[in-house]
């Protein structure tokens, strides 16, 4: 695992972050279970036996655990033998309470279809897969994230939804006897911690970029801005076509509410990109969240054009 200062900072960050929903605290939960988890059985008992990298990190689990059925369980603090080797938590769940509880298989070897179909769902279990078993390098020496799992199976679906859903391209190697997803892109990296929650470690990180490049071959820096720019705009105005088609047949309030607020702040802020439309949105969305939802109003407008053709 790649260590590092900034990797502790993004740890931290998701520490604090607050749970309001049995879905997502269940999401994140899962996140560890297949990340650092395995059946244990003991005196003819089944347990669930789940690694934490730290105390601050077990916290996090049962902080989390608030929000659903009590449960007994057996903490196991291990001091290594090295003394400047950071403490981590065992901590053994009787099996009963996932199979009771649990809306998912939490030992199926395939991504429940509804983490992939909910950006909050997907990015609580990812932020699981990250304190238990994730690390990022300081964006300052290189861009390099990557999440740790036992099996190939659920990452390569996880690299396949970052990259349909999120535009995240990422990839899956094998370590050993265990598996690595890899991010190696700062734009990536940006968009995977602002999924996942890290939101001021994703601004930290930008800004670094950000720096990098006004720091480079200032031509080169000039031509990437004015065909990011040129992108935007054509993006914006199909976006802008797709919001017309549908304010002129069925009409806005006809769709999702949600879809409807964003199509007519997109109307009245066109010069606007994703993510700054997203920080206007109540509550506020990532860039991720805005182009997805974009994407769903794109659909419609061409589901209608359709309809007029047959």
């Amino acid at each position: 695992m790649v260590n590092s200062r900034f990797s502790e900072n993004v740890r931290e960050e998701l520490c604090s972050l607050e749970i309001q929903t049995q879905d997502q605290a269940w999401s994140e939960i899962i996140g560890y279970v297949k990340s650092k988890g395995f059946l244990l059985i003991k005196n003819e008992a089944k347990f669930v036996a789940i690694f934490f990298p730290s105390i601050k990190v077990s916290r996090r689990f049962f902080k989390l655990s608030k929000l659903l059925p009590s449960f007994e369980h057996e903490t196991v603090v291990v001091q290594p033998k090295r003394l400047r080797k950071q403490r981590y938590v065992e901590v053994h769940l009787p099996l009963e309470w996932f199979t009771q509880n649990s809306p998912v298989d939490i030992f199926s070897e395939t991504l429940p279809e509804k983490f992939c179909e909910d950006p909050f769902l997907f990015g609580s279990f990812l932020r699981g897969c990250y304190l238990s078993a994730g690390s990022v390098v300081d964006p300052r020496f290189g861009y390099h994230l990557e999440l740790v799992c036992q099996t190939n199976t659920i990452l390569k679906q996880v690299s396949e939804v970052l990259e349909k859903v999120f535009a995240i391209k990422s990839k899956v190697v094998q370590a050993n006897n265990y598996y690595k997803l890899l991010i190696r892109r700062a734009v990536d990296l940006i968009e995977f911690l602002n999924l996942i929650g890290a939101v001021e470690a994703a601004a930290k990180l930008e800004q670094i970029f950000q720096k990098r490049l006004i720091a480079s071959d200032v031509n080169r820096s000039m031509n990437f801005l004015s065909a990011n720019a040129d992108r935007i705009s054509k993006s914006t105005i199909k976006q802008l076509n797709a919001i017309k088609i549908i304010e002129e047949t069925i009409g806005l309030e006809s769709i999702d509410e949600e879809l409807s607020k964003l199509a007519r702040l997109r109307m009245k802020n066109t010069e606007l990109s994703l993510r700054e439309l997203g920080e206007l949105m109540q509550p506020r969305m990532t860039k991720s969240m805005v182009f997805n939802r974009m994407k769903k109003i794109m659909r419609i407008a061409e589901e209608i054009e359709r309809g007029k053709e047959s």
